[in-house]
């Protein structure tokens, strides 16, 4: 009995253990005026270049429509923002990543790494921010001339769907899920948003609008919005789940 107890327990260890990488390399990187790049490649290899650890906590603690905004990462010291890093790493071979590049399957590593050679302790909570809220802006409901949704099934049919890159000032897309129009607009608004329209994607989008007001004709986004989409950003606080830092340490490079 005494064996079996200790058979399970070994399991259960197993079971619950998060995934790691194999190797990790980690050297800081003093180049000023580096552009952050972040590379999956098959067989659990990332590459990470010129990322603070700020960003590395935001893109590993996310969820499915992406990584954590500023606002969501609290306590956080200044060095996390100014300091960059340049991190290799591997998966184990024979862990189930084969030639998944996404990188949402690699975010328990990158936690891992992020707690076992920054020494990193996270607690989630919920917290009370300003938002906005994703709402109709006419009274009959119908929606503008660049929103309307579309029968595809992203779940069946994923390369038929998202954001694929473009200008800074547009947002366009033949088929794209709610969740990533919200974190799209998020973006360019400069604060979460959720969704209020009682709609729900996918949708076809194309939304054109002037991240700088200063010299440029193009609408702001939130006109562009109402003029485009028929929907409207209301400012609003709403609950907002963060990622609070209790412990984190400058790691030893190697």
């Amino acid at each position: 009995m005494r064996y079996a107890a200790i058979a399970l327990f070994f399991l259960v260890g197993q079971a619950t253990s998060k995934p790691a990488f194999e190797v990790a390399t980690i050297k800081r990187n003093p180049s000023v005026g580096v552009n952050t790049t972040l590379r999956v490649d098959p067989g659990g290899r990332v590459r990470v270049a010129g990322a603070p650890v700020f960003w590395l906590i935001a893109a590993a603690y996310g969820d499915a429509r992406g990584g954590l905004r500023p606002e969501q990462v609290v306590n956080a010291p200044d060095w996390l923002s100014s300091e960059r890093y340049d991190i290799n790493a591997k998966a184990a071979d024979g862990e189930a990543i084969g030639e998944d590049t996404t990188f949402i399957r690699m975010r328990p590593h990158l936690q891992t790494l992020l707690e076992e050679r920054f020494k990193l302790k996270v607690h989630r909570d919920t917290r009370q921010l300003a938002i906005y809220a994703l709402v109709r802006a006419r009274r009959d409901g119908t929606l503008g001339p660049g929103l309307k949704q579309v029968s595809v099934d992203c779940m069946k049919e994923p390369l038929k769907c998202g954001f694929r890159g473009g200008s800074i000032s547009r947002i366009k897309a033949d088929a794209i899920s709610s969740d990533l129009l919200m974190q799209l607009l998020a973006g360019a608004s400069g604060r979460i948003v959720v969704n209020r329209t009682s709609l729900e994607g996918p949708f076809s989008v194309d939304l054109e609008y002037s991240p700088d007001q200063t010299a440029t004709d193009k609408p702001s986004v939130f006109t562009a919005v109402q003029e485009q989409l028929g929907l409207k950003l209301e400012a609003t606080r709403g609950p907002v789940d963060v990622v609070v830092i209790d412990h984190v340490e400058r790691p030893t490079e190697d």
